[in-house]
């Protein structure tokens, strides 16, 4: 069995965790290669849709979670970019809860690419994140900002 690393709940909670917790079915090593194959994309939308199921579990005990329910899928794309989509309750949350949801979102890409070994990244790249777009019913209602991916523009 394969756990969620420590590392990977503290990146993407932004919080101190006691414990690993969440099992996850083990994937095999993959190595690192100048772009990824579209095995290596198959395997990571895997493993980044395992790391929301587990936080919108973790939603439930603890406020660091709350809005990971509202989330409907997370797919990281070949041009290094996430497509969020999202529940109409997403409006249920404020505009600064919101953008922090999906700065954690980005911080947990980042880290499942980084832990199971699909993408090799550097602290740069973590700290620039990557672009982000938020869809509702396949319309576009948030997206990173051009010069800054950590800030989030919304429509409405």
């Amino acid at each position: 069995m394969h756990k969620i690393s420590k590392s990977l709940l503290l990146v993407a909670a932004g919080v101190t965790l006691g414990t690993s917790t969440a099992l996850v079915e083990q994937t095999p090593t993959v190595t690192y290669a100048a772009t990824m194959s579209q095995e290596n994309f198959d395997l990571a939308n895997r493993d980044i849709a395992d790391y929301l199921g587990n936080c919108q579990q973790y939603e439930q005990n603890d406020q660091t979670f709350k809005g990971f329910t509202s989330i409907k899928s997370i797919k990281y794309t070949k041009n290094n970019q996430i497509k969020v989509d999202v529940n109409d309750d997403i409006y249920q949350l404020p505009k600064a809860r919101r953008t922090l949801l999906i700065q954690t979102l980005q911080n947990g890409v980042y880290g499942t690419l980084a832990d199971n070994n699909l993408k090799k990244l550097s602290e740069k790249d973590i700290e620039k994140g990557c672009k982000t777009t938020i869809y509702l019913n396949g319309h576009v209602i948030g997206h990173s900002s051009t010069n800054d991916t950590r800030k989030i523009s919304w429509n409405k």
